[in-house]
């Protein structure tokens, strides 16, 4: 849970901040977008290196690493003197939460039982946007003295109180299982370390390295950072102008957000990830469409609300409690990093394109195309999970990888091979 207050708090953080950043610095509205685009940048470079830190140090202990890197990097950014040097430590930041975002489903799917692994995902984006929320109320209360600085160390506090649980905490089973394997082969360990990429897109695993690829685009482009980033200024847009309006409205959305999610923890195993992710998306094109109104018709700033609080309810309650489960259940062991990596490879790619210049289009187009076009984004997002995603709910891992390696077929209970169900490696 901490660790998703962290993230939570780290993504809506800069978004108090910037409103007193901007003046303090003098920003460009392009120069605003490199704050969160060099946060972006990081969060790539983090996915990148996070599946061989995985591998190579352990679930647990790269999470533990991370979290205190994490911290040293909010010294750098509460020192900030300059632009260049905000942004610097902002990617730094990045780098490790990227990281964080590959190594804590891959500890999740491998540490959880098989009926509680979609629950415990879920709690853990409860805990974000708990943590966004946070950002938002914090900077309410500080915008007051100017302390944007403060704003911006509470995450680093947060990310030292992670690591005492994660100290308790034992290294996953089927990590071990892993060392145990590469010791045993050091030449098949070797040639996997080599083609991973190859093996990825081979045609036993191309289905879901594709699936999970174009799900890490859809997260992304359908526009939850643009909002997570940049309400304050869309609550602008819309026409609220007091600090309230610009600071504990959004606060409010992602409370909102997060007892979305909390529903979802609670109901997912029942009703299973697919139809939970068709109907959050749903909700997400209906935020849209009452944004596009509110635009389009003048409407009273209150219908803009309502859309911000049905698209993030959608987005926590489908995309953002279920899509990182689909990349940690999927792959097997040796690949379960990569797997995640290439799927965040996409998504923050296309983070990074939102964090730059998603402004200059609100600015550019107006409120009204922007949100038409998210919407059009959306409406094919649902059209994807309808006809691809699967139903994992109350399968094991090995049922999972096989119905992926299977051609998208689920397994005979008796086609299981007694060799991929060992007790260790049981989730």
């Amino acid at each position: 849970m901490l660790k998703g207050l962290t993230g939570g708090y780290d993504a809506s953080a800069m978004a108090g901040a910037l409103l007193l950043v901007t003046d303090h610095f003098r920003l460009t509205t392009t120069q605003q977008g490199s704050l969160y685009a060099a946060t972006a940048t990081g969060w790539i470079v983090g996915a990148l290196l996070g599946s061989k830190l995985v591998n190579a140090l352990g679930r647990r202990a790269t999470l533990i690493w991370l979290a205190l890197l994490y911290v040293a990097a909010t010294a750098l950014t509460v020192t900030s003197e300059t632009l260049v040097w905000l942004d610097s430590s902002r990617f730094v930041q990045g780098t490790m939460m990227g990281v964080a975002i590959v190594a804590m489903p891959i500890f999740i799917a491998e540490s959880a039982s098989t009926r509680a692994r979609g629950r415990i995902a879920v709690l853990y984006q409860v805990a974000t946007s708990l943590g966004c929320a946070m950002g938002y109320l914090c900077g309410y209360l500080l915008a007051g003295g100017g302390q944007w600085r403060l704003m911006l160390v509470i995450p680093g506090v947060l990310a030292l109180a992670s690591t005492a649980p994660l100290i308790r905490l034992p290294e996953t089973d089927r990590w071990r299982q892993l060392q145990q394997d590469r010791r045993a082969d050091s030449t098949a360990g070797a040639s996997r370390r080599l083609g991973v990429l190859r093996t990825m897109l081979s045609s036993r695993y191309r289905a879901l390295t594709v699936f999970v690829v174009t799900l890490g685009f859809f997260v992304q482009a359908t526009g939850v950072n643009a909002i997570v980033f940049f309400s304050p200024r869309i609550f602008q847009r819309m026409g609220y102008t007091d600090s309230f309006g610009l600071l504990v409205l959004p606060g409010f959305v992602q409370l909102a957000g997060a007892a979305a999610a909390f529903v979802c923890a609670l109901t997912i195993d029942r009703f299973g990830r697919r139809l939970v992710l068709l109907t959050g998306t749903a909700l997400m094109g209906l935020g849209h469409a009452l944004m596009v109104l509110m635009f389009a018709t003048d409407s009273p700033e209150v219908v803009g609300f309502l859309g911000l609080i049905v698209f993030i309810i959608g987005f926590n309650s489908g995309f953002g409690a279920v899509v990182w489960i689909f990349a940690a259940e999927g792959f097997p062991d040796h690949l379960r990093g990569a797997g995640a990596s290439v799927m965040l490879l996409t998504n923050l790619t296309t983070n990074l394109f939102i964090a730059q210049f998603f402004l200059d289009l609100l600015n550019a187009v107006g409120g009204m195309l922007t949100f038409l076009i998210l919407l059009t984004i959306t409406t094919l997002a649902w059209l994807f999970v309808h006809f691809l995603a699967p139903e994992t709910k109350g399968r094991s891992l090995d049922e999972v990888q096989s119905y992926w390696e299977g051609g998208r077929r689920w397994p005979a209970t008796g086609d299981m091979p007694d060799a991929r169900i060992r007790p260790s490696t049981r989730a």
